[in-house]
């Protein structure tokens, strides 16, 4: 059995102490920038109605959602050209079965 230093005792103990707080460290990361992140506020909820919370989610998503296209009437836009037939036309290539030997 190997005899250990007191030297080689108080490193071994400044590497616990610091894996310690580094583990304490991403506990707190992972848990104020992820977990607490995902629950949900039910305040808004009415009490009256019976929903999951993605509809809430969803609801509180699109409340805040700005449609606006009036950037395609944008003189820029009437240069753009079509290049190509529409509708396309659908042609057949190559074989019915690919594996079959020829």
């Amino acid at each position: 059995m190997a005899i250990k230093t007191i030297e080689e005792k108080k490193k071994q103990q400044k590497l616990l102490i610091l894996l310690a707080i580094i583990i304490l460290a991403t506990f707190i990361i992972l848990y104020f920038g992820y977990i607490k992140k995902n629950t949900i506020s039910v305040s808004n909820i009415s009490t009256g109605e019976n929903q999951s919370s993605s509809d809430i989610i969803l609801k509180q998503g699109l409340g805040k959602t700005n449609l606006n296209i009036d950037y395609l009437n944008q003189v820029i836009f009437s240069f753009l050209k079509s290049h190509g037939d529409l509708p396309v036309k659908r042609i057949i290539t190559g074989r019915a079965n690919p594996f079959i030997p020829q």
